[in-house]
């Protein structure tokens, strides 16, 4: 497990706290079976038919079968083979699964032909009745189940690093490792394995609760355990033809099954969350509310809403004396690495500010915090974000919303990854103005043609898919989208990065225009600083996730103060520097 891994997984019970009762519970039902030689109040095998079928009592707390035997015992005892078999089923299903779908997926050849094929049929049968068939082949026992469960199970192991391993090997430091010499096995286990820890963890920990079932529902079958033995799933079978006779003894394995699976299954959604943040999340849990205080809840919102709506008319009308959105002193982390370190910007109306620096000093993770797209490891740990005169501290998913997009527009840095290419370029700028305005489509898609001739694309884009359009083309779509709504503050995170010189120049021309005609705010981000100073009127320097300089243009190319700020303007040419200084 990487250190990544590790930290990421540390950071579990932030997520939601849920996942912490889950892996408790999960933890305790482990060490009581573990545990169950001392602390078992009788011995697992022993038959006493006097005390046959007795019901939950404080000698016998989950009562006895119709041997005589303890329940609570044989629950603790069957726990250990439910669990010790899981575990070692779950290790052969990741191992082989695993090693299989990383070697033929970097391979590729006729291997990879071959066992995809494979794959394919063997997904083709329902894994239980193949995994019956197969530990009935193989005479039952545990070993029998372990063989049969990791048979069926293997192959949706492999197909998941196989899909990672065939995208991996095409990365360019894949292909530097080739170009070095590296032996392909060695690539496979440095390169692949480190990248596929994440995804073969998560679906390993999901599969623990379904593995646990699978040799439950193979015991029940009588394909498992061997009575007298104790064993979950046997002990279902045991107690099946007294039911109505003896509940306690159906339901207290039965209990036990549940638990650890919905803890297994819960605990598994935290830790994909936590590993895997780029996968949609699952929805938190909302607080609940009592109904008497829904009614101030909704009345607070809207009140919210209708100040921030007046406070970007203000804007609309003022230049320069508006505040639009301010930082103050605020550090964002992931786990123990600090990613921004007590940050201050304002953003006024009317006005344009650069935001340089070199990559890794923190320009995306700023405006990321400034629009409330900070996802975890990532966290605001102090400092406020104000963002049309509110603190946006209490905010949630819903107040956000209503910001983004109607208020505060976001330029992203690749445009092609921004627009999705199966719609056409009138129904996703269209679909900007729906998210904020009832309107119909036809008003709807007015607007949208109205934001492109805005940005002079030609009404014949409407219709048009992303990949039809040139790079410049799409960068004009993105922001036709982005101001479509008429935002107080457009954010333009690294625009022009994709672009050649001349497309540079024309999409700089069409921002500045904007803001003078729309009148909006404007925060530039990029690492190119003589692209910055040809649009800011006010310069921040980011470095190592501190603002190293905030001044105006002129000022900064003048008279710079931290030494970094001067080694950004040693390295342009001197023309460059001489050009900016005096104009």
């Amino acid at each position: 497990m990487t250190g990544r891994t590790a930290l990421r997984l540390r950071a579990i019970p932030s997520v939601d706290r849920l996942a912490g009762a889950a892996m408790a519970l999960l933890l305790a039902v482990v060490a009581v079976c573990v545990a169950a030689p001392w602390i078992a109040p009788a011995d697992p095998t022993a038959v006493d038919y006097l005390q046959a079928s007795l019901p939950p009592s404080l000698e016998h707390p989950f009562g006895t079968d119709a041997f005589g035997r303890d329940v609570l015992t044989r629950v603790l005892y069957g726990g250990r083979v439910s669990l010790a078999t899981a575990a070692v089923a779950v290790t052969v299903i990741v191992t082989v699964g695993a090693a299989v779908g990383a070697v033929c997926g970097y391979v590729g050849g006729p291997l990879d032909l071959a066992v995809t094929r494979l794959l394919d049929v063997l997904l083709a049968f329902p894994r239980l009745v193949l995994a019956i068939a197969l530990a009935a082949l193989l005479g039952g026992g545990v070993a029998g189940v372990v063989l049969a469960v990791s048979l069926v199970s293997w192959p949706g192991y492999a197909r998941l690093v196989r899909g990672y391993a065939l995208q991996i090997r095409d990365e360019g430091y894949v292909q530097a490792a080739r170009c070095a010499g590296t032996p392909w096995w060695r690539i496979v286990r440095t390169h692949v394995a480190g990248a596929i820890t994440g995804p073969v963890l998560v679906l390993a920990v999901v599969d623990v609760g379904e593995v646990i079932l699978a040799i439950a529902g193979l015991s029940f079958l009588g394909l498992g355990v061997r009575p007298p033995a104790p064993e979950w799933g046997a002990m279902l079978n045991e107690a099946r033809p007294y039911i109505e006779d003896a509940p306690w003894m159906f339901l207290a394995p039965g209990l036990a099954i549940f638990l650890v699976v919905l803890a297994v299954n819960y605990l598994g959604d935290a830790v994909r969350d936590a590993l895997e943040p780029r996968l949609p999340r699952l929805p938190q849990r909302p607080v609940w509310t009592p109904p008497w205080r829904r009614g101030e809840r909704h009345a607070a919102r809207r009140q919210r809403a209708t100040a921030i709506k007046r406070h970007a008319r203000a804007a609309s009308t003022s230049v320069d004396t508006v505040e639009l959105a301010r930082l103050d002193g605020v550090h964002v982390s992931a786990g123990n690495t600090p990613i921004l370190a007590g940050v201050t910007l304002r953003l006024s109306a009317g006005q344009t500010v650069g935001l340089v620096g070199q990559s890794g000093s923190g320009k995306s993770t700023l405006a990321a915090t400034l629009l409330g797209l900070l996802r975890p490891p990532l966290r605001v740990d102090s400092g406020t974000v104000t963002v049309l005169g509110h603190d946006t501290a209490g905010w949630d998913g819903d107040d956000w919303r209503q910001v983004r997009g109607r208020h505060v527009g976001l330029v992203s840095q690749d445009p092609l990854n921004a627009l999705n290419p199966v719609l056409t370029v009138g129904t996703q700028v269209a679909e900007a103005v729906r998210a904020h305005h009832r309107v119909s489509r036809a008003e709807a898609r007015a607007r949208a043609r109205a934001a492109l001739e805005l940005v002079r694309l030609p009404p014949r884009c409407l219709d048009a898919y992303p990949h039809q359009l040139s790079g410049g083309m799409r960068q004009r779509v993105a922001i036709a989208t982005a101001v479509v709504n008429r935002p107080s503050l457009l954010v333009c995170d690294e625009p022009t990065t994709a672009l050649d010189v001349s497309t540079q120049a024309r999409i700089l021309d069409e921002l500045a225009r904007l803001r003078e005609e729309l009148g909006i705010g404007l925060l530039f981000i990029s690492h190119d600083l003589r692209l910055v100073s040809q649009v800011a009127e006010r310069v921040v320097v980011l470095h190592q996730g501190a603002v190293a300089e905030d001044a105006d243009a002129r000022t900064l190319f003048t008279a710079p103060t931290h030494p970094y700020t001067r080694r950004l303007l040693a390295a342009l040419p001197t023309d460059d520097r001489q050009a900016r200084a005096t104009g």
